[in-house]
């Protein structure tokens, strides 16, 4: 089966909380394991971004339920292609909580997600991944 990479974005709901926060991630490290599923979440005043690596099958699967999950809302599939090899490969699921002091470390510094709208995310993957492989190395818990 081939593997794939997703990446999406929402809109958290404002009651979201660091304490919900850490729990999610807790049971999708556990979920994304059994299922041989590796990512990154990237997390910022109320603005998801995600990207979502494994078998073909199993992260269509995991983005639907996901797209279903209520903390959240207006997800946009960014993009969704097939890869040779994983860009997060020990992560079962890697997170960043951004602040703006973080973007300003960021080589080739982008404004992605500084406008979360539907209409901005349009033709952007390459920002989208460009922004996920600047923080590869920098995740948080």
């Amino acid at each position: 089966m081939p593997l794939n990479c997703l990446v999406y974005v929402s809109l958290a709901n404002p009651e979201l909380s660091d304490d919900d926060l850490k729990s999610m991630l807790q049971k999708a490290r556990v979920f994304n394991k059994e299922h041989e599923i590796t990512g990154m979440l990237l997390f910022r005043e109320g603005f998801f971004m995600q990207a979502i690596e494994g078998e073909q099958d199993d992260v269509e699967k995991l983005f639907e339920s996901i797209a279903k999950d209520p903390r959240h809302r207006d997800v946009l599939l960014i993009y969704n292609k097939p890869i040779t090899m994983r860009g997060f490969p020990d992560w079962t699921m890697g997170f960043n909580k951004l602040i703006d002091a973080d973007f300003c470390k960021i080589e080739g510094y982008t404004d992605f997600l500084n406008q979360p709208s539907s209409d901005f995310f349009i033709n952007r993957a390459n920002e989208a991944e460009l922004l996920l492989n600047q923080f590869k190395q920098r995740q948080l818990f």
